[in-house]
């Protein structure tokens, strides 16, 4: 009995690849919009004043804020984002509402920011865009390329 054997199902194993890719930037859309609701949820609210523009890396202009804000104990604490934007999305001295986690006042979620989430979910969008309509004949073909 003779077999044949077939080469390896690149394209559905790339088509395959991105539709993970796709997942995977979904999962981590989610989670960062389901951490900023869960703090929304349970943390404090409060405001803060913006009182530097900080750029997060040397001779780059996208400036992400530093906030000050006084904690529910009366202590006050100085919050740096991690988020920079061009141009930026704050400026020195304007008044911001943010929510904070008691245990972990750098723990903090400026009200309306979004833009982690809008980010992956976009490019989350863009791979299953390219991936999605190909998935299930992909994945067909890898299962009858590894079991026969």
């Amino acid at each position: 009995m003779e077999t044949t054997s077939k080469g390896v199902p690149g394209f559905e194993l790339f088509i395959l690849l991105f539709f993970t890719i796709g997942a995977v930037f979904a999962v981590i859309s989610f989670t960062i919009y389901r951490n900023s609701q869960n703090l929304i949820e349970n943390g404090i609210e409060t405001k803060g004043i913006v009182i530097d523009l900080h750029r997060l890396k040397p001779r780059e202009y996208p400036l992400a804020p530093s906030i000050r804000y006084v904690k529910k104990d009366g202590t006050v604490h100085v919050f740096h984002s991690s988020e920079a934007r061009n141009p930026p999305e704050y400026q020195i001295g304007e008044e911001v509402t943010l929510y904070y986690d008691p245990k972990d006042p750098d723990n903090v979620h400026l009200k309306g920011n979004y833009l982690f989430v809008y980010v992956f979910a976009g490019m989350g969008a863009m791979f299953w865009l390219f991936s999605i309509w190909y998935v299930g004949s992909a994945v067909k073909a890898i299962f009858q390329w590894l079991f026969g």
